[in-house]
């Protein structure tokens, strides 16, 4: 399944919804949806409880229902998908809700607005590790980014005053959906909801002067700098993560700024897992897999030549994960 989270242009209110893309530009309203497919498949007498306890309108709630909420979600999708398209076209909820949304009529927000936490990654690509000039790790390293960070994937990003030095670093997300502690690397896949794209913007500037005295913080952490989505692909869509092809793309340049793979992982997704559950990890949580090569902070001989200005327009693709598309502009 793809899961979006999701507002509706055009209205008033805020509140975001729960979905799952149904097509290539529609998607489905998860919550009435099941609650539709539990009066008529399941034979529920009173389903919205049951459908509002499972599939709760945001994200993190309904990772943390577990299984029972996955298979749920999944099969609403499948019995909705199989009815006939003219069938579909007039269907509601039995509240009368709509249930189906063109992707046109929505703004899709972060798959995850606001994780518990995000475990970033660094030097966790070889050829990462090689423009920066230095050694393959002996251990997973990395830092806690800010989840006030997380930006929505057509969000536009305002440039910073604070910095004069923006850069950008393509990523899988890892979303974790169980809780766990201390997981063996053999059962890290357990504990995996799924996949996004993450584009972990730095303030190189303020790198610099945070590492001066090891650490690690607001360089990373600024104001919509990780921009995610634009779905959570649940872990049977992506068999093998360790071979998606990875590019970054600034404006209509000729070539991508970064292109990679995710086989140039140095410490792989049940590495990941089993080290950085030495403290819990939580539904939702967000663990990065760390950047390729091709940052423009190591690109010479004129790094400041590639940095990102306002006006630019950076787009990050990740193969079977769609992308993510942010303008840069300046504050008003």
């Amino acid at each position: 399944m793809k899961l979006v989270t999701f507002g509706l242009k055009g209205r008033k209110e805020r509140r975001l919804l729960l979905g799952v893309i149904l097509d290539e530009d529609i998607i489905l309203n998860l919550q009435p949806a099941a609650a539709l497919y539990l009066k008529e498949f399941e034979k529920e007498k009173n389903p919205y409880p049951l459908a509002a306890q499972l599939i709760p309108a945001n994200m993190v709630g309904f990772l943390r229902q577990g299984k029972a909420a996955m298979n749920l979600a999944r099969r609403t999708m499948k019995a909705i998908a199989k009815r006939p398209k003219t069938e579909k076209k007039g269907l509601k909820g039995l509240r009368e809700e709509p249930l189906f949304f063109p992707l046109s009529g929505v703004s899709l927000k972060a798959p995850v607005p606001r994780p518990g936490k995000i475990i970033a990654m660094g030097l966790n690509f070889r050829d990462h590790a090689a423009e920066n000039k230095v050694p393959i790790p002996e251990m997973p390293v990395g830092f806690l980014k800010a989840s006030s960070a997380v930006a929505g994937p057509y969000d536009s990003i305002l440039y910073p005053p604070s910095t004069r030095q923006l850069d950008y670093e393509i990523e899988l997300c890892i979303v974790i959906g169980k809780k766990g502690k201390d997981i063996s690397p053999e059962k890290a896949y357990d504990y995996v909801a799924g996949y996004t794209i993450m584009n972990d913007l730095s303030a190189r500037d303020i790198q610099t002067k945070e590492m001066g005295k090891r650490l690690i913080l607001l360089a990373k952490s600024l104001d919509a700098f990780g921009p995610m989505g634009p779905y959570l692909a649940t872990k049977d869509e992506i068999p093998d993560p360790h071979n998606l092809g990875m590019e970054l793309w600034v404006n209509k340049e000729s070539e991508p700024r970064q292109r990679s793979s995710t086989n140039q992982m140095i410490f792989k997704i049940p590495d990941l897992i089993a080290y950085w559950s030495q403290m819990t990890l939580e539904p939702g949580d967000v663990i990065t897999s760390g950047t390729p090569g091709g940052v423009a902070l190591f690109r010479q001989p004129d790094p400041e030549r590639w940095l990102l200005k306002p006006g630019d327009v950076v787009e990050a693709k990740i193969e079977n994960l769609g992308f993510i598309r942010n303008a840069i502009v300046l504050g008003r």
